[in-house]
């Protein structure tokens, strides 16, 4: 049972990083369209950190999870093995860990679809496209000139 109880306290530590994650999400995204580069860059380093600090608890969680004799199972797996009080913390847990999660990834796509469409105004590639005069085989692209000054029609 010590196992259960460290791992609800892990669970309660583990949100309040996500929940306070939201807030860099949502801060990231607004130093983005605000064009400030000194504000992104901090809101860059703060996300680098942010992503260690991410890895050490999912570490932890698995571990304590494991402690708990829950090892390998989801979220869904766990509450059908618990009941009374205990699933009812868990329960409220876990919908807690997937509203921030979803939130995350939604602020996230905002951040992530305005700095693509800023590369593409810009001219830069975004994910996906091809880039360069020549394939992957070393031939010219159809269509595609390079910057060389031989190349230049005039």
């Amino acid at each position: 049972m010590a196992g259960r109880t460290e791992f609800r306290t892990l669970m309660e530590e583990y949100i309040a990083f996500l929940e306070e994650s939201v807030e860099r999400e949502k801060e990231k995204y607004a130093a983005l369209v605000s064009y400030d580069p000194k504000r992104t860059d901090k809101v860059v380093a703060e996300q680098q950190a942010a992503n260690m600090r991410l890895a050490q608890l999912e570490e932890r969680r698995e571990e304590a999870q494991r402690q708990a004799g829950w090892e390998g199972l989801t979220f869904r797996q766990i509450l059908e093995r618990t009941d009374g009080a205990e699933k009812d913390t868990l329960t409220g847990l876990f919908e807690r860990f997937e509203n921030a999660v979803n939130e995350i990834r939604f602020y996230n796509s905002r951040s992530l679809s305005f700095a693509n469409d800023g590369l593409r105004i810009l001219g830069a590639a975004g994910v996906g496209q091809q880039t360069g005069t020549y394939d992957a085989a070393g031939r010219q692209r159809d269509g595609v000139k390079g910057a060389s000054l031989f190349e230049t029609e005039v």
